[in-house]
């Protein structure tokens, strides 16, 4: 006969439950993201603070210079195909379609500029996938039993669209996506929990 569970493994019911008694309830660090965050100093404007968070089901990029404000929401959703081995980036806008206040850019412009810097973000983070699954460039990622590429999403609240500031966020956010992955991969490779 096995023992009785304890009272903080199974959930209240209703008729027990205090409201002047709060229930507190931890999830395992397994379950939550590989998170982390920097602060980058490009221009005299203010510091630019990157997000990141490795979900199992995708990848969330946070970039702003709003003073923590998320900015235009944006899904990019990569699709490889086996019959003419191409990939196709399909990047959506979810939130914020607006201009930047004080941006000197017209609404298409900016709003295609977004879509170019989540392009760029997902084809590094699809050529580093390949490289650490050990397949090629080419290489369709899911036809030899490696994983398919999450949607990646990312939150983009950028003052300016300075080109040389531009790369220089990129090639941040890349790194920073390298980082989170390395963090992940060893938690998931020592077969225990580490904290995120």
């Amino acid at each position: 006969m096995s023992a009785p569970a304890s009272p903080r493994d199974d959930p209240p019911s209703i008729s027990n439950l205090s409201l002047n008694q709060p229930m507190h309830y931890r999830p395992k660090s397994s379950s939550l993201p590989t998170t982390l965050v920097r602060t980058i100093s490009i221009h005299s404007d203010g510091d630019t603070e990157l997000v990141i968070q490795l979900f199992a089901d995708r990848t969330f990029f946070s970039v702003t210079q709003l003073n923590g404000k998320l900015g235009t929401l944006l899904v990019c959703n990569v699709e490889e195909s086996v019959i003419d081995n191409s990939t196709t980036y399909n990047i959506k806008t979810l939130l914020g379609t607006g201009v930047s206040r004080g941006s000197s850019l017209d609404g298409d412009t900016e709003v295609a500029l977004r879509e170019v810097f989540v392009r760029q973000v997902a084809e590094r983070i699809l050529k580093y996938s390949r490289s650490a699954a050990g397949v090629g460039e080419n290489t369709i990622l899911g036809e030899d039993g490696s994983s398919s590429f999450p949607p990646l999403v990312v939150g983009l609240g950028l003052k300016s669209f300075d080109r040389e500031d531009f790369q220089k966020i990129v090639r941040a956010a890349m790194e920073l996506y390298v980082e989170a992955m390395a963090i992940k991969m060893r938690s998931m490779g020592s077969g225990m929990e580490c904290p995120d």
